[in-house]
């Protein structure tokens, strides 16, 4: 008996914190393209989002997870993106091979119906 209310309480933990609100301009881990990014809401259809470089993440992965969030953030396509910082240039890793490149920030512009 103690056993199954011990199991059943350690249950109710791990879902209670899967739960907990994410705060506007929180950092957040994806699983799926291994980045972290920290998502912040403007107004409402407009959205900050920094994707933070990792040695290991290529810039596609990043570019990748750019389009798909924003897609995620309004639903539908028609959607603007103005990149504002960390595009890095095709020779880049050529020209200077130890340079930490600055995350990839964009504002993000929901098309209104």
């Amino acid at each position: 008996m103690f056993k199954q209310i011990f199991i059943v309480l350690c249950c109710l933990t791990l879902v209670s914190c899967a739960m907990t609100p994410i705060k506007n301009g929180q950092a957040q881990w994806d699983f799926d393209h291994h980045v972290q990014f920290k998502q912040t809401r403007i107004s409402d259809n407009k959205f900050h989002l920094v994707v933070n470089t990792t040695t290991k993440t290529n810039f596609s992965v990043l570019a990748a997870f750019l389009m798909r969030r924003s897609l995620q953030l309004c639903t539908s396509y028609g959607f603007k993106i103005e990149v504002l910082a960390g595009v890095e240039t095709y020779n880049h890793k050529l020209e200077s091979p130890n340079m930490l490149m600055a995350s990839l920030a964009a504002n993000i512009e929901c098309s209104v119906k």
